[in-house]
């Protein structure tokens, strides 16, 4: 007997459960007691990737004998499977059909009318079906809302006649529809079937123009996306997250009753000043807001003391903002800078500010440091700019304004389009005027890029005993000295880099820095999978070996020769070989000023 054949019956089901069908019954092969395993198995999954959708599609496909003898295979095998389950009264956990590229016809609904029939009688747990007819959607079964089984059920273009009756769907807990037609009466029918529905999602349900929740006490989650509601009348006390999208907020929207929610979530939403100034205040536990491309907003007034994240994400015309929460912790702006902002968020740990302004003027260097210094308390500062020139304050405003954003301990800054290596320098000193004496400092060029390097992170460490030296112009508006004066070690791990990156920085380091003791950079290549620690060119590893006895760079340089003699002897012609081959020669060409 195989190894497999001895694992107990609840293991050879669980094993199957993460295959997809097809994989399930091929995985009958090895093991004579998985031989029909697959005709018990809970979980049904027949997807697009069983019916490849491509078959549906092709119009060369329709009056293709094999294609068509394939498909009809395709559907005895589900035929089969439900059959044998029914047959054998076994339960089923989950099944998903998920057919959007088949015709509606006479003879396909009633497949599946008898399919689902199968399943209900199985005790289902979790059902997910979706469709596509061509904008013809599928009638749902009545006796599918009536299941007793059922906890989960995911509709996608489905339509539910008024005329099924009575719906009690006592055991359901998650109801999610997408693109379901159905009269208003007949989404309230379903939502008061549903007495221990704990999470609901409409997404672009027609017909729906109304949401009553007065008679779920347990629902905790609701999501609202594209739907064309008049009202929504809550009366959740335990509703913890609330999400609505591309959705008209108007006087017939009432959260007052909505004690306890936690998360509100509001994106591409018409909503008036008004509203949200009456509807915040009664929020009093909301831990997190989020108010994204509302397009009606011009001044929002905050006030709560439980608040601990908010995110304001292109509100064009936000001209004011008013916050009152001493636990806020993270801040992220997306938006015009001209926005008068004021918060006593003394606990701000995280701020995101996001420069690429939409349909304004690029913000002046002035207004950059202004806005920047309303994040003065965030330990964590993210900025987001188009180009690497976005983020340099000029030369002039640096030697006469205080750095914006002494507090932050980690910088991070991603750029949207590539910029040059020539100025790595000069970007690096902006955001050290920025964050004087930050322990990291991050710099990241997005996907859309190609720069000459994806990522490069600097962490530094410093003297315990920080003292000003003789020249303080650097630092003079600073509580404390700035990092020229007490950068102890530099360590630079960058992505998709160039020695010559190191070159750029430690010449800056080494200049600026007064008791700089140890430079590290580190390059690795992603696309060759292994990390070049300390390589460099021959100039700069004699200077850094000079400076620091910690430094390993005969180590490095031993250990890369190894690597290239290894490489040689093999004979490789693979790219990882070949870079071993070169790191091998610029070492030798270094050996002899930095060993001598």
């Amino acid at each position: 007997m195989d190894r497999i054949s001895e694992l107990p019956e609840v293991v050879l089901q669980y094993i199957p459960s993460f295959l997809p069908i097809k994989q399930v019954v091929q995985s009958t092969v090895l093991s004579t007691r998985w031989k029909h395993i697959w005709t018990t198995f809970p979980n049904l999954v027949f997807d697009e990737t069983y019916f490849d959708s491509k078959l549906w599609r092709s119009p060369k496909n329709k009056k293709n004998p094999e294609v068509q003898k394939k498909i009809k295979a395709l559907f005895n095998f589900v035929e089969k499977t439900l059959q044998s389950h029914h047959r054998q009264r076994l339960h089923i956990n989950k099944f998903l059909l998920h057919c959007k590229g088949q015709k509606k016809s006479i003879s396909f609904v009633e497949t599946v009318d008898r399919w689902i029939g199968f399943v209900v009688d199985s005790d289902v747990e979790e059902m997910n079906l979706g469709f596509g007819f061509f904008g013809i959607n599928y009638t749902l079964p009545q006796r599918v809302l009536v299941a007793k089984s059922l906890t989960v059920l995911i509709l996608y273009k489905c339509k539910l006649e008024s005329t099924c009756g009575d719906i009690y769907l006592p055991s359901l807990k998650k109801l999610s529809l997408s693109y379901v037609d159905a009269d208003d009466q007949m989404f309230q029918n379903l939502i008061a079937g549903c007495p221990v529905i704990e999470s609901m999602m409409f997404r672009e349900c027609r017909g729906l123009k109304s949401i009553k929740a007065s008679n779920v006490p347990k629902v905790m989650a609701i999501t609202l996306e594209g739907n064309a509601l008049e009202s929504l009348e809550l009366e959740a006390f335990n509703l913890y997250y609330l999400s609505m999208r591309q959705v008209t907020i108007g006087s017939g929207f009432n959260l007052l009753h909505c004690k306890n929610l936690r998360h509100l979530s509001l994106c591409v939403v018409y909503l008036s000043n008004e509203w949200l100034n009456n509807n915040l205040p009664g929020l009093a536990l909301l831990e997190k807001l989020e108010l994204k491309i509302c397009f009606e907003l011009k001044t929002i007034k905050i006030s709560n003391h439980h608040l601990k994240s908010l995110d304001l994400d292109r509100c064009a015309y936000l001209i004011e903002v008013e916050i009152d929460a001493p636990k806020l912790s993270t801040f992220i702006y997306y938006g015009t800078y001209r926005a008068s902002i004021s918060s006593n968020a003394l606990a701000l740990s995280q701020a995101t500010y996001n420069l690429r302004c939409l349909n304004v003027p690029d913000p002046t260097d002035v207004e950059k440091i202004e806005f920047l210094s309303k994040l003065s308390n965030s330990k964590l500062l993210e900025l987001s700019v188009e180009r690497a020139e976005n983020a340099i304050i000029p030369k002039e405003f640096r030697e006469t304004l205080p750095s914006p954003s002494y507090n932050v301990k980690h910088l991070m800054v991603t750029i949207s389009k590539s910029f040059t290596r020539d100025e790595i320098g000069e970007l690096v000193d902006s955001l050290l005027w920025i964050s004087p004496l930050p322990d990291i400092l991050s710099i990241e060029c997005s996907n859309n890029s190609k720069p000459d390097f994806d990522q490069i992170s600097l962490k530094f460490s410093y003297k315990k005993s920080i003292c000003k030296g003789d020249d303080t112009s650097c630092c003079k508006f600073l509580p404390f000295p700035c990092w020229r004066h007490c950068l102890k070690t530099v360590k630079i791990d960058s992505l998709k880099g160039h020695y010559a990156d190191g070159e750029i920085l430690y010449k800056y380091f080494f200049e600026n820095a007064i008791i700089l003791e140890d430079f590290q950079f580190h390059v690795i290549l992603l696309e060759h999978f292994i990390v070049l620690n300390h390589i460099m060119p021959s100039s700069l590893n004699f200077q850094v070996a000079r400076m620091s006895s910690n430094f390993e760079a005969r180590e490095v340089l031993e250990d890369a020769k190894k690597v290239s003699n290894e490489a040689q002897a093999k004979n490789s012609s693979d790219a990882i070989g070949k870079i071993c081959l070169k790191v091998g020669k610029e070492m030798a060409y270094a050996e002899d000023e930095v060993l001598s």
